[in-house]
């Protein structure tokens, strides 16, 4: 992919809101394939694996035994395996942990990152909505022997897409035709837009933080309270029919010049020392230097408004609704 690469690096680093085109580099592809790959995905993921094919995708989780989340997913079915979606700076350490529990298993796993060009994009547009390689509805998948298609969470009146590339050549040329109608971006401007869409991320610094139902995957279909058992199912599951959860993840707003960094903590007003009470999922600026926040921490502190970054004490937190019902 050395001729993306190329020309990514050409690419602008400004931000948008709307009606944006952006390389997606920083997202990472793990592939998993094999004759036993669909047994193991659905032995290992939090998901129901058998729920999907080639023409719509899913949100899963992997967890360890004690249910805390090493990675969250987007998965995907392909002619001979499949493509889980997450942080390009994870990958290899999910890898590290999957390999562990292949056994005797069929299974092949690689970091595919490398192979695939990846573009993002956000539009309202009419005209391109009807673009031939762009799914007509979110959580569908289209798919040809060049590009992986996918339509993710919509946000307002924004379509939001996500194009895996097998070949330089045709993810050139499409970008070419589709930045001719958009702004071209940083990938920061698609990072925002999964903010405010309240997708949940684990990166190293929240790796083992949260369980499912903290970062809101059951509202996400990312879930399956039916299928097997898998690495913390037990957990998850308890939680579900016999707990009450007093954790979850929000979405607010923050008047900042610096910008959180996931895993910092917010305490509660008044301390000043780590006290349990939450910590930040993700943080993105917009365009008006507001910052936009996903953070998982105590329900009834943050309802209250009673949560301060501790290391901005003086930074003011206002949640937002987000985009989704967390009703069961």
């Amino acid at each position: 992919m050395k001729q993306w690469h190329d020309f990514d690096a050409k690419q602008s680093n400004i931000l948008a809101e709307s009606d944006f085109i952006c390389a997606a580099d920083e997202l990472g592809l793990i592939l998993v394939n094999g004759e036993d790959a669909a047994d193991f995905l659905q032995n290992q993921l939090s998901n129901d694996i058998d729920q999907i094919d080639e023409t719509c995708f899913q949100m899963s989780s992997y967890s360890t035994p004690k249910g805390r989340m090493l990675g969250i997913f987007r998965v995907i079915q392909i002619s001979n395996g499949y493509i889980l979606v997450t942080p390009k700076s994870m990958v290899l350490s999910l890898l590290e942990k999957l390999y562990k529990y292949i056994v005797n298993a069929k299974v092949g796993l690689a970091d595919a990152s490398d192979y695939f060009a990846r573009i993002a994009l956000q539009t309202s547009k009419p005209e391109l909505l009807a673009y031939p390689l762009l799914p007509t509805s979110p959580g569908a998948v289209l798919q040809n022997d060049s590009v992986i298609s996918l339509q993710l969470e919509p946000l307002v009146t924004q379509s939001r897409y996500l194009l895996l590339y097998l070949s330089a050549d045709d993810a050139i040329d499409c970008w070419n035709s589709l930045a001719a109608e958009l702004q071209v971006t940083s990938y920061s401007s698609w990072n925002l837009a999964e903010i405010k869409a309240g997708i949940p991320v684990i990166y190293a610094q929240t790796s083992e933080e949260f369980v499912v139902q903290m970062a809101n995957l059951e509202a996400l279909n990312g879930v399956s309270f039916k299928k097997g058992c898998y690495p913390g199912q037990e957990i998850v599951a308890r939680m579900q029919y016999l707990g009450k959860l007093k954790r979850r993840m929000f979405l607010a707003r923050l008047e900042t010049e610096c910008l959180p960094l996931p895993g910092d903590e917010l305490v509660a007003n008044g301390n000043d020392e780590v006290d349990g009470s939450g910590k930040v999922v993700d943080a993105e600026f917009d365009q008006d230097g507001i910052c936009h926040c996903l953070y998982i921490a105590q329900i009834a502190k943050a309802e209250a408004g009673k949560l301060r970054l501790l290391k901005q004490p003086e930074t003011s937190i206002e949640n937002v609704e987000l985009p989704y019902s967390l009703e069961n």
